[in-house]
């Protein structure tokens, strides 16, 4: 499958190099579907990587308390306070975070020794595994696990269920030759993991899809500062704090899928920072692959911090642009104008670096499905040089996801009432989706329908007027809200949307969907998100965990690729 999904595209690359024109719309024109990779929160259920300890948060430091007694071991130490004393910012670690040393108990820090752990779903895989580590001290492993052999720089254990999760405690270090290199493998992987980055199982799942959105993994949202010197290695501990998984590795997934890699480069990133970026990627990825750039993610959405820094950096350059607008809507324009000059500048940074290759950077400009108003603006750039984003752009993209309508605090009474009917509001919520007329809406004919109409229609026109490409950066069922004050808060009706994405009627619907999207004329679809196990704020993976080996959502995108 592997093979036969993308060999095509690259022939279709090839030729059209030789021809010297169309290449950017007829190549995305063979991306059909992509996926987004899944946030780190949900690294236990996905397993991306054979070393587990990649994926484990650290360090949490722990100080020692008498609980037979009640009273402290190390001073400073209480029942509340024992397993955590949150000095993680104390921790004296190394370029990589490994910890060099550990305070004794007469230092002004109450911690004495620190912990990597994992909250491993009821899905996690137990039976054998190995630590591996280099360097001298004290390391145990915790959690409902048999230790079957304890030795220095190796330790095999067997993890009997992921009930009491696993947990990797450093009691004593030798700052000297300090702990380091923790590897946690998989004993089955044991003689090959220094040359498999990447669990199988997971790269069996991802590997039909075309693009991989690395946003998640970025952990773009969350970035305050960014440091080229400083980001995430791949000899780094940890792949879960917010320098997030490392460039290097995100760029090898995809060497080894096939995939074209999507990266959302954080929103304070300086040209420096760009350039090294680029120059990296150009280096490492397969050069018949190309590559999808983004700065930040939905940086019109005043949710995220990079919608708020836009709009300041906007104020400095146009301090008297819209003078009579409402401050909300002014707020948002100045970001999008701004976010249209820096996807810009972004862009030809990129270009020059891949030089006589530059046709494989697709430079995307995203922006609210349901506001042709942000698109237009972001486009047009009025504020900069009117026009000027919308020519530099290789692809439109908005998020048209489809049934967020259902579960609006207007339509609650109804909803509610369908999770009491015999089916618990299967054929209700089915119906809704597929044919509509269970709750008043302005365009009838259901959410499939009402995507058409709002999200895809509009933005498939507009895209036109700029010679661009419709796509997707996200897309995808939408039926949990967690935005106030549509909030869903009810546990009933929480049950029921996520019976709902289990449901195999969930395959019809992506499949019309998907079609629909087509027919109307959006290219790639880029689905929200890969793989993770679902929880009252999550419903939108297509696989609850890797060890799955189907599902209704999952069938649907394969069904689309064939």
């Amino acid at each position: 499958m592997n093979s036969g999904k993308k060999g095509f595209g690259w022939l279709l690359v090839m030729i059209l190099a030789l021809s010297g024109s169309g290449v950017v719309s007829s190549v995305l024109a063979a991306d059909k579907v992509g996926i987004n990779v899944s946030p780190p929160q949900k690294f236990g259920s996905s397993i991306p990587f054979v070393d587990l300890f990649k994926i484990s948060t650290g360090w949490v430091t722990s100080c020692e308390f008498d609980w037979q007694h009640n009273r402290p071991i190390d001073p400073g130490c209480t029942r509340k306070n024992s397993f955590n004393t949150k000095e993680k910012d104390k921790v004296n670690l190394d370029a990589n975070g490994w910890v060099r040393s550990l305070p004794g108990r007469n230092a002004p820090e109450i911690y004495t020794s620190v912990s990597s752990l994992w909250t491993l779903p009821d899905t996690f895989p137990t039976g054998a595994y190995v630590v591996l580590y280099e360097g001298q001290g004290e390391i145990a492993v915790r959690g409902d696990v048999t230790i079957n052999q304890s030795r220095p720089g190796r330790i095999d254990f067997h993890l009997n269920s992921p009930k009491r999760n696993l947990r990797l405690h450093i009691t004593k270090t030798n700052p000297r030759n300090y702990i380091r290199n923790i590897r946690v493998i998989p004993k089955e992987y044991e003689l090959s993991y220094q040359s498999r980055v990447f669990n199988p199982r997971y790269i069996n799942k991802v590997a039909p899809f075309h693009v991989l959105r690395f946003m998640p993994w970025m952990q773009t949202v969350y970035q305050q500062e960014v440091n080229w010197n400083t980001r995430a290695k791949p000899t780094s501990a940890h792949y879960t704090d917010l320098k997030g998984v490392p460039i290097e590795t995100m760029v090898d997934l995809a060497n080894q899928t096939r995939s074209a890699p999507w990266f959302n480069i954080p929103h304070k990133a300086n040209d420096a920072y760009i350039q090294n970026f680029a120059n990296l990627v150009k280096a490492r990825l397969n050069p018949r692959q190309k590559v999808y750039i983004e700065l930040s993610n939905e940086v019109w959405n005043g949710l995220y911090t990079a919608t708020h820094y836009a709009s300041a950096q906007a104020r400095l350059l146009w301090p008297r642009a819209y003078p009579k607008m409402n401050p909300g809507m002014k707020k948002l324009l100045l970001a999008i104008n701004w976010y249209g000059k820096r996807s810009t500048e972004m862009c030809d940074i990129w270009k020059r670096s891949f030089g006589n290759q530059q046709n494989r950077v697709v430079c995307v400009l995203s922006t609210y499905a349901s506001s042709q108003r942000f698109g237009r603006e972001l486009l047009d750039c009025p504020l900069w040089k009117k026009g000027e984003c919308g020519r530099k752009a290789d692809a439109f993209a908005v998020g048209p996801y489809f049934g967020d309508y259902i579960a609006r605090i207007e339509n609650r009474g109804i909803v509610n009432a369908w999770v009491n009917q015999g089916d618990g509001g299967m054929n209700s919520i089915f119906k809704e989706i597929l044919q509509g007329g269970l709750i008043k809406d302005q365009y009838p004919g259901g959410a499939i329908e009402r995507a058409v109409q709002v999200r895809i229609k509009p933005n498939v026109a507009l895209a036109r007027e700029y010679g661009l490409p419709l796509i997707a950066y996200e897309g995808g069922q939408h039926l949990l809200r967690v935005d106030p004050p549509h909030t869903i808060k009810d546990p009933r009706l929480l049950n029921m949307f996520m019976r709902a994405n289990r449901d195999p009627r969930m395959r019809t619907a992506y499949q019309r969907y998907l079609q629909a999207w087509r027919r109307e004329g959006g290219q790639l679809m880029v689905h929200f998100y890969g793989i993770g196990e679902t929880d009252p704020r999550n419903f939108f993976s297509m696989l609850e965990h890797v060890g799955q080996r189907t599902s209704p959502k999952y069938q649907a995108l394969l069904d689309f690729l064939k």
